[in-house]
């Protein structure tokens, strides 16, 4: 079974090392339906029970396109020209100036290989420069500890916890909150395509 989508030709709008950021577009729908009905996934993004069908899929692509308070971008690994998940900054809150960050990993041939890491790490740079962000949030499951890690790793850090939050199979496990400041992120990796647009 074909598990991710051959997308060559699709413009790079956050361009990164081994991924690149693109628009999502409405042939992105089936590869999306089969991966948010896999109970795995659903769990590990703090929905536990959830299968989302073709018909909520088209709903919610609707939804983001018309957003103006979000930013969902597709996961395209160079190599291949694969799509593999989603990456957004939702509730986008220019006043405050920070925004929620939520990613998906769907391919599961995929997971485990840094892809994740590179695609937050460019998604937060793309709020930082172009956004006017000061932080970004986020909220994973204590039992999800890979993505913890690949949090950590990315450079966000706990900000607090939820004891208790979520209840799953008769076990209560943690919602964590992580952050990150544009003061911790560091140099962008988008300072380039700033540079150029200033010249």
């Amino acid at each position: 079974m074909e598990t991710s989508q051959t997308v060559a030709g699709r413009p790079e709008v956050v361009p990164g090392e081994r991924i690149f950021l693109g628009v999502l577009q409405r042939s992105d729908l089936p590869f999306f339906a089969r991966w948010f009905s896999d109970l795995e996934l659903t769990m590990y993004l703090g929905q536990p029970g959830m299968a989302f069908t073709p018909e909520q899929e088209e709903e919610w692509y609707e939804r983001t396109v018309r957003e103006r308070n979000d930013k969902t971008f597709a996961i395209i690994v160079r190599d291949g020209q694969r799509l593999i998940g989603n990456v957004s900054l939702m509730n986008i809150d220019q006043r405050r100036q920070r925004a929620a960050l939520g990613i998906a990993i769907g391919d599961k041939e995929s997971w485990g290989r840094g892809y994740g890491s590179e695609a937050v790490r460019l998604m937060c740079a793309y709020g930082f420069a172009f956004l006017n962000l000061y932080s970004v949030y986020l909220w994973v499951l204590g039992c999800n500890r890979r993505a913890h890690q690949a949090y950590l790793k990315s450079g966000f850090r706990e900000a607090g916890r939820l004891r208790g939050g979520i209840l799953f199979d008769g076990r209560r496990y943690d919602d964590i909150l992580m952050e990150m400041t544009r003061d911790e992120f560091g140099p962008s990796n988008l300072t380039h395509l700033v540079q150029q647009i200033a010249s």
